[in-house]
């Protein structure tokens, strides 16, 4: 590789998505400085449409300008029943886990608190030991190369969650809340982090390291970092403690990604582990 190539690669795959990442910090850090008194309806609904905007439309335009060959992102779906049941596998150890949140509850922790968040990171550092034994048995698929409309549908259904939370926030909010957290939340995070940062990274530092079939290199590391420092970063003080333990989930994540050759195992898992919020406040 010439001289002149690396430095695209650099700046392209390496300088340009943390560049894009530390863009979208400030844009939701900056949301409530917008100069409108909204009402509590239209908060959620400008949240719901922001983060689609930042996390699914953003790293789409930019991978559709930037890239010849898209398989290498992840967003050329497989069948739906394959990546499910990757996720289910991986669930049957990071569900029953979730209940450490009712234990640091009870001993009077909170997840951005350091004793609590140290807690959760041990044991989902347990789960990311234990989910590639719970999944070695399924099929490993390194890339996904055929194109397919799946993803498409996604990406309408996140829209339409935008609509469905605007007309049902009053009666019905629970459905919307679902909704966004499969269809904004789950898929614009694994979108962001495993669909463009993760594989920007790969495609710099390459897939040096397995675990059985699945080949995995830095970008995992370095995306799960930029996962756990956004969630830390969106607020103001930084909840430093929270940053830690989604640091941890990120890397159980980045390796359900690379095992399912597309993020849509990673969608499903990131949906089904945030359940549980769709009935908390």
């Amino acid at each position: 590789m010439n001289k002149l190539s690396k430095q695209r690669l650099v700046g392209k795959d390496l300088f340009l998505p943390i560049l894009i990442w530390a863009i979208i910090i400030v844009v939701f850090l900056n949301m409530k400085n917008i100069p409108y008194d909204f009402s509590e309806k239209d908060k959620v609904v400008v949240r719901y449409l922001a983060k689609f905007v930042m996390t699914i439309a953003f790293p789409l335009v930019l991978i559709k300008l930037l890239y010849q060959n898209k398989s290498d992102f992840g967003i050329h779906f497989p069948e739906f029943w394959d990546s499910f049941k990757l996720s289910l596998n991986a669930y049957a150890i990071g569900g029953p886990a979730g209940i450490t949140f009712v234990l640091i509850g009870i001993l009077g922790w909170g997840y951005t608190d350091w004793p609590g968040s140290l807690l959760l990171s041990a044991v989902y550092l347990v789960v990311f030991y234990f989910v590639p034994i719970f999944t070695r048995r399924l099929p490993t698929r390194n890339s996904i190369d055929i194109p397919n409309r799946r993803f498409t549908t996604f990406v309408n259904f996140s829209l339409t969650t935008v609509v469905v939370a605007y007309l049902t926030y009053e009666g019905l909010p629970v459905i919307s809340k679902i909704l966004y957290y499969i269809f904004i939340v789950g898929l614009g995070e694994e979108m962001l982090f495993r669909g463009y940062l993760q594989s920007s990274f790969n495609r710099y530092f390459g897939k040096s390291f397995s675990i059985g079939d699945v080949k995995f290199g830095w970008g995992l590391f370095l995306s799960a970092l930029l996962f756990g420092l956004m969630h830390a970063l969106v607020v103001v003080p930084p909840t430093w403690p929270w940053a830690l333990f989604t640091m941890i989930l990120g890397l159980t994540l980045g390796f359900i990604r690379e095992k399912d050759g597309s993020i849509l195992g990673a969608v499903f898992l990131h949906a089904m582990l945030d359940m549980p919020l769709v009935f908390m406040k």
